[in-house]
């Protein structure tokens, strides 16, 4: 039995925000999150930007739901004493869909509902220090680095604060994390293996090495003159751009069945059509545009969505020479002439790259641009690369009532995921 797929819930922390309004108030306003790292000590490297949200304060965090949790808070307290900054930040987007979406306290069956965090590698941070430590004084590293240094420890914080009992699990495809962990999520849904489900793009806790390496390949920005002034380093689209720029963020949808959601009188805030996944057949980071276009087409096909009923692409747009390019040729063969009447625009010239959460983080930034009818500009377009001939919202937001979302997620390791979303109108 096939059933319909909604998103009922809602919540992130980024370098834009940690409340849906003011994320989106900054979106709409193009502002940039970016900056120079002050967690991380760059000193060596070329690359010293990105959406640092080292300083961001868990204790602040939780303390919104002190109320909301009523005695069960203080417990939530003591997990985080020693939870890592990932577990921290993917607890607290957790906690704010569910809230949002109506289940705190809720009385549901805990069987019936999964969890699936998207992303891996997710500690590097914390394990880099705690070499560091080893090499320093074995004896002083943290006695629970065993436990809260590995990536299944997120979705285990996740079920015991929200008391939750059904498959919990992580999914990593690099930057196409948080759509595999929806399509997971969307096919157990339709299928009744679970009525709903918790899909938490955790936070990377992005380490100097990892920045490092990334720059010794060039897929980071490395131009002085980006360094200099921060906020103009992440420009897809633009003839000078010169890769990506990594960040922290965190977010998490809830998903359910259009059952579910309206026994409970839950407000809807989209439905999800479908999500689809390919590979290139190549471990390198080169982004290919035919699978690219070959997993749009595939969802346009077994959703049955006619190419020109999707009205707005939410890019993955990283702000690199190649992938900006390859993912434009993609539309344009997916979309043939329509691709000039969609409208696209790219959330990491604002964000940065928040990695394995990206997806679900721009997801969400997409699905308040829907409510409230205005796409967000793709920023420091100074000069548009000639070969970019699509409506990229260049530096200004647009009115526009977008109804159906196309969004693109393409991780290294050429791993392909893309959904399709639907504004929620009432049948």
């Amino acid at each position: 039995m096939e059933r319909r797929v909604v998103i009922t819930g809602m919540g992130t922390i980024n370098p834009l925000g940690d409340t849906l309004q003011g994320y989106y108030d900054n979106l709409i306003a193009g502002k940039s999150g970016v900056k120079r790292w002050e967690s991380l000590d760059l000193s060596p490297c070329e690359n010293k930007i990105g959406g640092d949200l080292g300083d961001y304060d868990f204790t602040a965090g939780l303390e919104r739901f002190k109320d909301a949790l009523g005695p069960q808070y203080k417990a939530v307290k003591r997990l985080f004493r020693n939870a890592t900054f990932t577990s921290k930040m993917s607890v607290l987007t957790a906690l704010d869909a569910w809230k949002d979406a109506g289940l705190l306290h809720a009385e549901i069956d805990p069987f019936q509902t999964m969890t699936v965090v998207a992303g891996h590698n997710l500690n590097s941070n914390y394990i880099y220090k705690m070499g560091l430590q080893y090499q320093e004084e074995p004896e002083f590293i943290d006695p629970l680095a065993s436990v809260e240094a590995i990536d299944n420890n997120v979705p285990a914080l996740v079920t015991e604060v929200l008391g939750i009992h059904g498959p919990a699990y992580t999914i990593g495809g690099a930057c196409a994390s948080g759509n595999l962990a929806l399509r997971d999520a969307f096919r157990d849904i339709k299928l009744g293996e679970v009525e709903r489900a918790v899909v938490c793009g955790a936070a990377f806790d992005v380490s100097a090495a990892d920045i490092m390496a990334s720059s010794i390949i060039n897929s980071v920005v490395v131009k002085k003159e980006f360094q200099e002034k921060p906020e103009t380093g992440s420009r897809p689209f633009d003839t000078q751009r010169d890769g990506f720029v990594y960040s922290h963020g965190s977010a998490t949808l809830i998903v359910e069945s259009l059952e579910s959601a309206k026994a409970r009188g839950a407000r809807i805030y989209a439905e999800v059509l479908g999500v689809k996944a390919s590979a290139n057949a190549n471990h390198l980071p080169m982004p290919g545009a035919d699978y690219m276009s070959w997993v749009m087409k595939e969802l346009l096909r077994t959703t049955g969505t006619k190419p020109e009923d999707v009205d707005y692409a939410n890019c993955h747009a990283t702000g690199t020479p190649a992938g900006d390019m390859q993912e434009i040729m993609a539309i344009k063969n997916t979309f043939g002439e329509h691709a000039y009447k969609l409208k696209l625009n790219a959330p990491k010239s604002m964000l940065g790259h928040t990695c394995w959460a990206s997806p679900l983080v721009e997801t969400i930034g997409g699905i308040l641009q829907m409510q409230h009818g205005k796409l967000h500009p793709t920023i420091n377009i100074d000069n548009l690369d000639p070969e970019i001939d699509l409506d990229v919202c260049p530096n200004e937001p647009v009115d526009f009532q977008a109804r159906i979302m196309l969004k693109n997620s393409f991780g290294f390791g050429g791993l392909n995921c893309c959904s399709l979303i639907k504004m929620w109108e009432e049948d």
